[in-house]
């Protein structure tokens, strides 16, 4: 990929001039990257095309840019352009940053700064020569001249056909935890290969690429480029090089890979696509899974959505032929269904401890068979809560409405919002008492210590965000648990999905209540899907396996739905709950976010954005403070938007807050389809 340096070397293009009718100079619209919606016009001496990236003057700095259009003449004085690169963005990705920008509401100029992403390519010195194509990334060199067959079985077979005798919609592959789902996706990736192409699979979290590099090596001799926050510079230039390239190759990807703008690309996967990690929150809200199939349409090729607990928004679309659709209703091989018991935590008597004796009977069995036990939490740290024996007073976050979690390694209380740390207080703030903090509830932390306390002859490691930092980590702690290095995994949902330890013959759930103790309209769906996914790690193999999950209310429908093992049951219970009471997604939500350091000014704003808000089909609930009222040293209100699906919210909403002013220093942001309410 030639990268050119300046064309012209006379120093005329960091002038300003007036378009004097010289038929050398082009008007052209410049779209910068940045907070931008709309294009601004420069003067070219140059051949540029649409979608051409160049350099431009703006203000007293330069900004990277693309060609959207051609202009008129003007009497406006004009600046040139610095820089054109030898890089084209392909329309199918302009028409797909303008649809991304309408719908989300997020300016056309942060969406072309997330596909002109990688910095250090339009950074570059070095002029290349027209013939050099990208250097290959580290990562693939040494590809296998050899790979295995995929071997499938009946019912994979029956969903790889449907899959390619579909008629290029969107397709939900479901199919239980084990049952090869990857497998079938992998095999219609195969036949996209013999055409040339490029592939792109999606996952939701980094801890997954490793096992799924794996497979790929094996089945087809080529070793896949990763993309992302982990990898290096130097890989990250490389990886979007080779994608707008258009050579063939597989990617690997996290949500972000969406925005690589590939040249020649086949085919989409989305693995575990019901998890939220595929909603980008921060800098701007949009669901990569959602955006996929957009992107899918727009570039006519396939999309695969394979889950085993599927979304209820794609379950419903694949109900309605909106997609297409494959079951997989058995797991592969020998492996079996694993059955799922509670046990009802009313009836255990509390101590120091927060392990039941039912679970820890089935820990000591499991261990002296010299099989795997897998003990989940989703809370990191030590403990949840710290307070005072004394007062009851809670150790909080000075900058977000949060309690302190205690993380005993460190010995220290740590925001999770916004990563504010200090040391327990010696005294109470409120009444004074001394040294009379204590640690409430648990976390992994804390049930590491409970197990290695009372099993202190069996292995155990910790597996969390707070000690898994890279890929390495990952593979080294993957290879202990498939060497049988360790008998205990005590971890957080970085190992609930995707990942095959075929000795892990028990799962234990230390709190299946957490997930639905929120104000969420999706708790129901999201605690069913974690738990499906983290007992999915049981009994993979030869060995039968066991899930025990530690409850406060044994009666709840999710759980006779997982002990009955009856996906369908729960999915049409949500979906009779979620119609009956007009919610998503039968409805359309969109959440505005009104913050600010000022905390009156803060609340006015948000209730006079209210207050204007135009009759116009949809209703406005708000303003209210957000349930996570203080962040990061921001007041936060909300305001939430319903409508029909028919109604197009997104533009009532872009020409509602566009006729407002706001203070400056009020932040308003916008999130269409929300996941969350904090």
């Amino acid at each position: 990929m030639r990268i050119d340096s300046v064309f012209d070397s006379n120093g005329d293009n960091k002038n300003s001039v007036s378009n004097n009718n010289d038929n050398n100079n082009v008007i052209v619209e410049i779209l910068p990257i940045g907070p931008f919606d709309n294009a601004f016009m420069y003067l070219s001496k140059y051949d540029l095309e649409i979608g051409d990236v160049v350099e431009v003057p703006f203000g007293n700095r330069k900004i990277i840019g693309l060609v959207v259009g051609y202009a008129q003449e003007t009497d406006i004085e004009l600046k040139y352009i610095y820089k054109k690169y030898d890089i084209n963005i392909e329309k199918a990705y302009l028409d797909f940053l303008n649809w991304v920008a309408s719908y989300t509401l997020i300016p056309k100029g942060n969406v072309l700064k997330m596909i002109l992403c990688e910095k250090n390519v339009f950074h570059e010195q070095k002029r290349k020569s027209k013939n050099e194509t990208p250097n290959r990334d580290e990562q693939e060199a040494g590809s296998a001249a050899k790979y295995s067959p995929i071997i499938l079985n009946a019912e994979q077979q029956t969903a790889y056909e449907k899959i390619k005798a579909d008629g290029g919609r969107p397709f939900l592959l479901q199919g239980v935890t084990g049952s090869g789902k990857t497998e079938v996706y992998l095999s219609v990736i195969k036949d996209i290969l013999e055409q040339e192409k490029q592939i792109l699979i999606l996952l939701p979290e980094i801890a997954l690429t490793s096992q799924l590099s794996s497979r790929i090596e094996k089945y087809f001799g080529i070793k896949p480029i990763i993309w992302n926050s982990n990898i290096t510079p130097k890989n990250r230039k490389n990886a979007w090089l080779r994608a707008i390239s258009g050579e063939q190759c597989i990617v690997i990807g996290t949500r972000s890979a969406l925005f690589l703008p590939f040249k020649n690309l086949g085919i989409i996967v989305v693995d575990e696509e019901h998890d939220s990690s595929y909603k980008q929150e921060d800098g701007g809200f949009y669901n990569a899974r959602d955006m996929v199939t957009v992107l899918g349409h727009i570039k006519k090729i396939p999309i695969i959505l394979s889950s085993a607990t599927p979304s209820l928004e794609s379950y419903i679309n694949a109900q309605n032929h909106k997609y297409g659709y494959a079951s997989i209703e058995n797991r592969f091989g020998s492996a079996k269904p694993v059955p799922i018991e509670l046990i009802d935590m009313r009836q255990c008597k509390f101590g120091e401890n927060f392990v039941s004796q039912n679970l820890m009977e089935a820990i000591k069995k499991t261990v002296e068979k010299g099989e795997q036990s897998l003990i989940y939490l989703n809370r990191r740290g030590y403990s949840p809560i710290t307070l005072c024996k004394s007062c009851g007073t809670k150790i909080a976050c000075p900058n977000c409405a949060s309690w302190l979690v205690y993380h005993k390694n460190i010995n220290k209380v740590v925001c999770h919002y916004c990563g504010y740390k200090t040391d327990i207080p010696k005294k109470c703030g409120c009444c004074g008492a001394e040294d009379l903090y204590i640690q409430f509830g648990p976390g992994v932390e804390r049930i590491y210590e409970e197990l290695s306390r009372r099993l202190p002859s069996a292995k155990i490691i910790l597996v969390s965000s707070d000690n898994v930092y890279s890929e390495k980590d990952i593979i080294e702690l993957r290879e202990k648990i498939l060497n049988n290095e360790v008998n205990i995994i005590i971890g957080t949902q970085i190992l609930a999905k995707g990942h095959h330890f075929p000795n892990i013959t028990l799962v234990g759930v230390v709190d299946g209540d957490l997930g639905l103790n929120c104000a969420d309209l999706r708790s129901s769906e999201k605690t069913y899907q974690l738990i499906q996914q983290v007992a999915g790690r049981a009994g993979r193999a030869e060995k039968p396996g066991k899930i025990l999950i530690q409850t406060f209310n044994p009666e709840h429908s999710l759980y006779s739905a997982l002990k009955e093992n009856n996906i369908q049951k729960f999915i049409e219970l949500e979906i009779a709950s979620r119609e009956k009471n007009g919610l998503p997604p039968f409805t359309k939500f969109a959440s505005v976010i009104v913050s600010g350091t000022n905390k009156e000014l803060t609340e006015k704003t948000a209730k006079n954005l209210v207050a204007s808000f135009p009759k116009n089909g949809a209703s406005i609930l708000g303003p209210a403070p957000a349930p996570l009222f203080l962040l990061r040293g921001r007041t936060r209100w909300r305001i939430l938007l319903k409508s029909s699906k028919k109604i197009a919210l997104s533009k009532i909403i872009k020409s509602w807050i566009s006729s407002q002013k706001s203070p400056k220093n009020v932040r308003i942001q916008i999130d269409i389809d929300p996941l969350t309410f904090l």
